[in-house]
């Protein structure tokens, strides 16, 4: 049976790639489509990402991936098109952090050739860029919400888009029908802002209104999830094994054998063992089969595919993930076993709860019922500390889970768990956690 996927609460597959608007799964009042949910889960798998990125591009109504590219803003993009035509395989970018300033070019459908002549000829007689370039000037007022979408779809352009010489010299001899382009400025990262295309290889009416809209509403998550992943592929760059690759978690992490045997535990689980009042902790370390009945009990739920979670003393969540979840987050390990996660309340809560809130769009209420949550509070406790009926709160929760696909709170802890595992600690910080 296979894990569910990390962020989707769906098995890993190739649905994503046929992924259609009918497939969106509304939950109150917002959308989540299916195809977004399958990159999220394709953040840390290399394999899985170019077929992800592709339904996702399926599901918005184009028919490839034109460009998706991390840069600092339009100048560097633009700037660096003649380099993105000549090494046009997005692992030869993906092998340096975000926090270099480079650029990365990390999703693309259209032919090296193709990438050169737009980027040293046909840009500056684009229409759609000069359109592009004048909402990013406007989304400097815009506040918190600096994504853009601009598409040359005939209800947008006229038919006057197909007597332009781009159309005429470009466009049509590469087969591209109608473009829609997205944006966004002003991310953290020193190159986080995502310019992304997709194409219709159709001479039709291009795209609706409806999926333009559907771009934009999403562009956020999408940037963020491109932001993780060339984070982490630049980490697996840099590290060598997953030992490595735990030493750059922000969480404890310690990795068993199904014998029960410890084969590693980063350093951050030793730092917080060393605490005076984790006795349970540091007879883990020094002794895993001998330790308290019910970490027993995690592990062999473990070993039955299922997440168990245990309080220890000072704030310290110990979470067991499903026998094979590792192998599935994109950290494999040499060999099969069991991962147990150990989270800080007070410190690694608001990160992963940030996370889950882009990743699941989750509404600020439901962000700090699940911050409340994972400080140890009960509904009961959210509910008298906002003023608000415990009936209310519960609603909230079922909306919680609903959106989340996950059944208890266990689950729910489970599951910032595994977002966490994806997050190296610098990426963390390069991403706006602020809830």
């Amino acid at each position: 049976m296979l894990v569910m996927s990390l962020v989707a609460g769906i098995p890993w597959g190739n649905g994503g790639a046929q992924a259609t608007a009918k497939e969106s799964r509304r939950m109150k009042g917002h959308t989540v489509h299916k195809a977004l949910t399958d990159l999220l889960g394709a953040v840390a798998d290399e394999d899985r990402w170019d077929e992800a990125l592709h339904g996702y591009a399926t599901s918005l109504g184009g028919d490839q991936v034109g460009w998706f590219v991390l840069a600092s803003d339009p100048q560097q993009l633009a700037e660096w098109g003649v380099e993105f035509a000549a090494h046009p395989d997005p692992s030869y970018w993906l092998k340096t952090p975000g926090e270099t300033g480079t650029p990365a070019l990390i999703g693309r459908g259209i032919t090296a050739e193709a990438t050169l002549g737009y980027a040293s000829q046909y840009r500056e007689q684009d229409p759609l860029w000069d359109a592009a370039m004048e909402l990013y000037s406007k989304a400097e007022k815009r506040g918190h919400c600096k994504a853009w979408v601009v598409t040359d779809a005939p209800r947008h352009t006229g038919h006057c888009h197909h007597r332009t010489s781009i159309y005429n010299e470009f466009l049509r001899p590469h087969g591209i029908g109608t473009r829609m382009f997205g944006g966004s400025r002003d991310a953290r990262d020193p190159a986080g802002n995502l310019f992304a295309s997709i194409f219709r290889l159709r001479d039709d009416e291009g795209f609706t209104f409806d999926q333009e809209q559907r771009f934009r509403s999403e562009f956020a998550a999408v940037q963020r999830v491109a932001v993780l992943h060339r984070e982490m592929l630049a980490l697996r760059t840099r590290t060598r094994g997953v030992e490595s690759v735990m030493e750059h978690l922000s969480v404890g992490m310690l990795f068993f054998d199904t014998a029960a045997r410890l084969l590693h535990a980063n350093a951050r689980a030793t730092e917080l063992a060393a605490r005076r009042e984790q006795v349970v902790l540091r007879g883990l370390l020094k002794a895993p089969a001998k330790v308290a009945a019910e970490v027993q009990t995690l592990f062999q739920r473990s070993l039955r595919g299922e997440s168990a979670c245990l309080e220890l003393p000072g704030g310290i969540l110990l979470v067991s993930l499903a026998l094979g979840d590792l192998k599935e987050l994109g950290l494999a390990h040499s060999h099969e076993g069991v991962t147990v996660v150990l989270m800080e309340r007070t410190a690694d809560a608001a990160a992963a709860v940030s996370l889950a809130r882009h990743a699941y769009r989750l509404s600020p209420t439901e962000a700090s019922l699940l911050l409340a949550l994972l400080h140890g509070q009960t509904p009961r406790d959210f509910a008298d500390a906002r003023g608000v009926r415990i009936r209310t709160v519960r609603t909230q929760l079922s909306s919680l889970l609903m959106k989340t696909r996950t059944q208890r709170q266990q689950d729910l802890v489970a599951l910032m768990a595994r977002l966490m595992l994806l997050t190296p600690a610098n990426a963390s910080r390069s991403l706006d956690l602020s809830l």
